[in-house]
């Protein structure tokens, strides 16, 4: 190989893939870059299997085919290597896309610059001049990834050496087909499972590449497993796919969601089962925002998400709602600034005492409490702000976080600090403020945003709520009361 890899493009397949056949005098760091998902290694001892797993941990690699140095047979393991591939784009087929519709204002007049963006394969465009859009794509990484309703999680299948487990919320039927890498079927079992957890026991194999089909009620999900046996190595080596739940992939639907955003206006989420959909209308809702004054007169943009209104700007008074100044100890500015745009910008942070006063907000309004942070997560989650447009578990930082300020990311998907231009779909625009600790240090302004809430945790900590340029959620979680963090009101109703 001399250090290199061999490109091979392989044709007449419904995806063009390159293929590196590497062994370990020819690792390349480039690998770790952007590898490709099929990768031949034609050297099976411990460093490359280790190897082999780091790929598969860091970039979801989905088959790697490991041959054995053997001094005959070469032609045989070109056409195993082949078949296999050919089984996984069997398995993992390409995806052909193509979504069109428009989006208008509520007037009935097109709606221009929206992003029209798939969730979960995170394909985006823009509309025209006419609220039209396009979305296509050829397969070219374009994954299905579906969960059946009697799965509890998005890949309920685990394959640990010759046991299949898996976990259903119902009833189900569950079969598993084996096969070689010639496309024999060496058995195939099935059976009904109550609901639980559950496992079916399988054969053992000798080595070589297996391929593994299981399926729920039809639905089905295919992943590897590898056994390699190296001659003149001794015993035989053995390794299996670090996470079986980056390599089952459903085969039977697409499951998606359209998220529709655009400064200004509310979200619009709208649900995919067919990757061929056109005729899409969508209407689009101005945000209903609004103003604000504290007892110092300070001005704060305000928007209403779901039936709760939010300022939108971090509360700066140095005054309470009576008018009396606040002391100095109790709250003070970032690395404790003059400059007006600054404390205008960041906003003020304060002790847990002074957040819980009861007189930091105007008439009508309230410091938000933990009750009032749960109800706007809950509303987001279920509306479809997650950045993936999954209506589940908390994945709203990307909505809550402003455009600007946060730290890039270059390693996550979802992040605040991932793509500044997608976050902020909610109108809540967080700042990362940063905040200051119990002895007195400034810390992590544009990585982070705390929010004291007016809910104590006991009588030595308060609740709160932070946000974080890498994490894709917004995190509840709690603080000594002398920390100092930032405050949003909410509207009484």
């Amino acid at each position: 190989m001399s250090g290199k890899f061999l490109w091979n493009r392989l044709g007449n397949l419904p995806v063009s893939l390159a293929i590196p056949i590497i062994n370990s005098a020819s690792i390349n760091q480039d690998l770790y870059l952007e590898p490709p998902r099929v990768i031949v290694l034609t050297d099976i001892s411990p460093p490359m299997l280790k190897i082999a797993q780091q790929l598969c941990e860091r970039r979801a690699i989905f088959i790697v085919i490991i041959y054995g140095h053997q001094p005959n047979g070469g032609s045989m393991k070109i056409r195993r290597a082949i078949f296999t591939f050919l089984v996984w784009v069997a398995l993992c087929p390409a995806l052909a896309l193509n979504i069109s519709g428009v989006v208008k204002t509520n007037e009935g007049s097109g709606l221009e610059g929206v992003m029209v963006r798939l969730g979960k394969a995170d394909l985006a465009t823009t509309t025209g001049s006419d609220g039209s859009f396009r979305l296509t794509a050829n397969g070219t990484g374009v994954t299905i990834h579906t969960r059946h309703a009697a799965f509890r999680s998005e890949c309920p299948v685990l394959l640990e050496g010759n046991w299949l487990f898996f976990n259903t919320m119902e009833q189900a039927e569950v079969k598993a087909s084996v096969y070689d890498c010639n496309g024999r079927l060496l058995v195939s079992y099935g059976k009904v499972a109550a609901s639980g957890r559950r496992s079916m026991a399988l054969p053992m194999f000798g080595s070589g590449v297996h391929i593994h089909r299981v399926s729920v009620n039809n639905e089905q999900y295919a992943f590897m497993s590898v056994a390699a046996k190296a001659s003149n190595r001794g015993p035989a080596l053995s390794w299996n796919e670090p996470s079986p739940a980056k390599q089952a992939k459903a085969t039977s639907q697409f499951d998606d969601a359209l998220l529709f955003t655009k400064t200004g206006y509310q979200l619009s989420r709208l649900a995919l089962k067919e990757p061929d959909t056109s005729g899409i209308q969508i209407t689009m809702t101005p945000l209903v925002t609004g103003t604000v004054k504290d007892a110092e007169g300070n001005t704060y943009q305000t928007v209403q998400i779901g039936n709760q209104v939010w300022t939108a700007e971090n509360l700066r008074s140095t005054k309470y709602n009576d008018g009396t100044s606040i002391s100095s100890g109790s709250y003070c500015f970032y690395n404790n600034t003059t400059e007006a745009a600054a404390k205008k910008k960041w906003g003020a942070i304060y002790n847990f005492t002074t957040a819980t006063s009861g007189k930091l907000a105007p008439t009508g309004w309230h410091v938000a409490t933990d009750a009032d942070w749960t109800t706007m997560e809950k509303y987001l989650i279920t509306h479809g702000y997650n950045y993936d447009g999954t209506t589940d578990s908390n994945k709203i930082a990307k909505s809550l976080c402003a455009q600007t300020d946060w730290e890039v990311d270059t390693d996550y998907v979802g992040t605040p600090g991932k793509d500044l231009s997608k976050n902020n779909a909610s109108g809540f625009s967080a700042l990362p403020a940063g905040y200051r600790t119990y002895d007195g240090t400034f810390t992590s302004q544009n990585g982070m945003g705390f929010f004291w809430t007016a809910t104590q945790q006991d009588a030595s900590f308060g609740l709160m709520r932070y946000l974080w340029s890498v994490n894709v959620d917004c995190y509840r979680s709690d603080r000594v009361k002398s920390t100092f963090c930032s405050v949003r009101l909410v509207k009484n109703n």
